[in-house]
């Protein structure tokens, strides 16, 4: 009888000690080391450059019409100092940062268009056919 007592104090504790290791797994929620902590960097500016046709400019704002893959789409840059030497209807360069969901202008170059002039190569003398050419002495 003892011995029947003993087994079933034992399986009694056995399951009591699993179900209080079960339930205090899930009350308390892990916590993050700090040391371990994962930082969030900022998005990083994205350089870009388009080249297209101005369409308006004004001391503080470009805008420019690109074609791409077909499409014409006009973009507006905002301008930190007036562009000197640019108009309406000049072909330039405009190089941009994206921040903030906005385009900011950093450098706008005019685009000089080069032709191609090739010389026209000179004549090659003909020399006459046999038949034409007097004989020689």
């Amino acid at each position: 009888m003892k011995r029947l007592v003993l087994l079933v104090a034992g399986i009694v504790f056995v399951f009591s000690a699993s179900v209080f290791a079960i339930d205090g797994t899930s009350q308390a929620p892990a916590k993050a080391d700090p040391s371990k902590a994962v930082t969030v960097k900022a998005p990083k500016e994205t350089k870009v450059s388009i080249t297209g046709v101005v369409k308006d400019i004004s001391d503080t704002v470009i805008s420019v019409e690109r074609t791409v893959r077909g499409k014409t789409e006009i973009m507006e840059f905002a301008l930190d100092k007036a562009v000197e030497k640019i108009n309406v209807g000049d072909k330039v360069k405009v190089n941009y940062l994206k921040k903030d969901g906005k385009n900011i202008a950093t450098r706008v170059t005019p685009v000089v268009v080069r032709k191609i002039i090739r010389k026209a190569s000179p004549l090659r003398e003909t020399r006459p056919s046999s038949a034409e050419t007097p004989p020689q002495k």
